[in-house]
């Protein structure tokens, strides 16, 4: 699908476990992330396709919503501080800003992996090459699904996803997008349940 605009009325592709996708998403067209067999976190980048050095930025996102959590209505921003893409349906409301893709570095640091893993960075790395943009683009993605708890003494937890199968959020684009969404790569947690599913994109 990299590179590829999406001209159909309606348009639905899955991303298998542990992979990722790249595509042109133009402005007010509308996409949908699902998840089809549920607890699965898809990890998700936007940039500004005539100038990808704007890309969405979750700092300004928590920054401008004045909130860790995203709700319908409010919107996902740049780090221009513009707004990128609203979110107009959301079937789960537990999404994360704060966590980096998963890369190789994590898993040798965090779970003594040293040899070959999946990984969301390898897999953005991977099909931002076929935009031209290379692993400097790279930032702390939208994490779709990843329900990340806060609590009152600053500690973080992970907890299993809420996402049940067929659970969406649902996206406009504010101006033409180049989008990247992988289906998260981590099965040594609760991250993603203990097991790693597919993603599907629908473009309306």
């Amino acid at each position: 699908m990299s590179g590829r605009l999406m001209d159909s009325a309606k348009d639905r592709f899955i991303i298998p476990a542990q992979e990722g996708r790249a595509f042109k998403l133009p402005k007010d067209r509308k996409m949908r992330v699902i998840d089809p067999e549920g607890k699965q976190v898809a990890d998700f980048l936007a940039f500004n396709a005539a100038e990808p050095r704007e890309y969405l930025s979750t700092g300004a996102t928590i920054d401008n919503n004045g909130s860790l959590y995203i709700k319908v209505g409010q919107y996902l921003y740049s780090n221009l501080y513009q707004p990128m893409l609203q979110v107009t349906a959301d079937t789960v409301g537990a999404h994360d800003l704060l966590h980096p893709p998963c890369s190789p570095e994590m898993y040798r640091f965090q779970y003594g992996i040293a040899g070959p893993h999946p990984s969301c960075q390898e897999n953005f790395k991977r099909v931002l090459a076929g935009f031209g943009l290379d692993e400097s683009y790279i930032r702390t993605p939208f994490n779709i699904f990843m329900n990340t708890r806060v609590y009152e003494d600053g500690r973080l937890e992970i907890k299993e996803p809420l996402s049940k199968p067929g659970d969406y959020i649902e996206l406009i684009a504010m101006l033409d997008l180049i989008v990247a969404v992988t289906a998260c790569s981590v099965a040594e947690s609760s991250c993603n349940a203990g097991r790693c599913g597919p993603i599907m994109i629908e473009i309306y």
